[in-house]
């Protein structure tokens, strides 16, 4: 397939080598605690994709870090699901760096993610049904030179591997008005009072490192907790805009790349109509051009409230487009297939997946009508 060619051109491209170390481990042993993939994501320079070169970093755009992502998918949807988590985090962070909101620290940071090779987890909207995406139950009190924070991330990916937490907190307004303001803290991953937990009972994406981050009195400094302008619940400034829109187009990337391996596993095989293999390879590209359409966009720039709408609107169809071909996928594969290996299983599961990531078509629905009829878009 075309997308698939694409992809891992992509993914040699900017992480050579990485293919090539995982391509003969067997996906059950990818897709479980403790895996290799993400320890070779980080040897293969994948924290700095989307640094900019002057940085230190690769330098990828929208549309490469989309086909790289679609490439981790395929290669071990565990290890999609997780690098999405720590670029869309990159991401945010380097759109920082030119932002009013910058403090100077930003370029320091993103320059040592890209020397090092640090992997930033997300701790975000939680898998909460009806949270908003902007919604924390962490919260942070004003102390000394910081901020103490508290609360419960579940599930993190990279819980394990993570060198630098990101985290929405609620932080008291500023204007002393007695309501809450998103901040995000960076929280070096061994700060004392962060403790992990296992949470992911499920035997897909199990690589991910999806557990539960503990956060009891973690002492945050003044200059490591960022404060956008807004306030929890009004909606989405500029910068969070930018972190949205690239959330939306990585996760979706990683799970076109997990179903696009069942659906070569299925072409392979020689089995099925002339029909059936075809809406295979309609049903991949289809997916993966919508993401590349987003993604072409992104580069053009700016970022704003369209191509937010554009990125849900595509994960949406995506959604559906994935679960169709998975489906179409196994039923050619045949029962023998199913029963006799987990992975077949496993990768339909996983088809599924892409839904439980916010927002949820629900809470978009009206927003993406009203965008429709030319509202701004105003997601939760």
């Amino acid at each position: 397939m075309r997308a698939m060619d694409s992809a891992r051109e992509a993914c040699h491209k900017y992480l050579p080598g990485l293919a090539g170390e995982l391509d003969g481990v067997a996906l059950a042993v990818l897709e479980a605690p403790g895996g290799p993939g993400i320890a070779a994501f980080r040897s293969a320079g994948g924290p700095g994709l989307l640094i900019p070169g002057e940085y230190g970093g690769g330098g990828a755009g929208a549309l490469d870090a989309v086909r790289v992502g679609r490439a981790l998918g395929a290669l071990s949807p565990s290890l999609g699901v997780a690098a999405a988590m720590h670029n869309f985090s990159v991401a945010s962070l380097v759109a920082l760096v030119s932002s009013p909101d910058a403090s100077g620290l930003e370029w320091l940071l993103i320059e040592a993610i890209a020397r090092d090779r640090l992997l930033v987890a997300s701790g975000f909207a939680e898998g909460r049904t009806g949270a908003g995406i902007l919604d924390s139950s962490v919260t942070a009190v004003p102390v000394d030179g910081g901020f103490l924070v508290n609360g419960v991330k579940k599930p993190c990916s990279l819980t394990h591997s993570m060198d630098l937490l990101t985290a929405g907190v609620a932080l008291p307004a500023a204007d002393g008005s007695g309501g809450s303001e998103l901040g995000v803290a960076l929280v070096p991953a061994e700060s004392p009072g962060i403790t992990r937990k296992p949470f992911w009972g499920a035997p897909f994406l199990a690589g991910a490192e999806s557990d539960e981050v503990r956060l009891e009195d973690v002492h945050v400094p003044d200059e490591l907790m960022l404060r956008p302008q807004v306030e929890l619940g009004s909606g989405l400034d500029t910068l969070q805009t930018v972190g949205f829109v690239w959330f939306e187009l990585l996760v979706t990337s990683a799970y076109t790349g997990a179903v696009a391996r069942l659906a070569e596993a299925a072409l392979a095989g020689g089995r099925g109509s002339t029909t059936d293999r075809a809406a295979l390879v309609t049903g991949v590209e289809a997916a993966a051009g919508l993401a590349e359409n987003v993604a072409r966009r992104i580069d053009a720039g700016p970022v704003g409230n369209d191509e937010l709408a554009a990125s849900l609107t595509a994960r949406y169809a995506v959604q559906d487009l994935l679960v169709d071909v998975a489906d179409r996928a196994a039923e050619v594969l045949g029962g023998l297939a199913f029963a006799a290996s987990p992975d077949v299983g496993g990768l339909l599961a996983v088809s599924r997946a892409l839904a439980f990531h916010p927002p949820s078509r629900t809470a978009s629905a009206q927003a993406l009508l009203d965008h429709a009829g030319g509202a701004p878009l105003r997601v939760r």
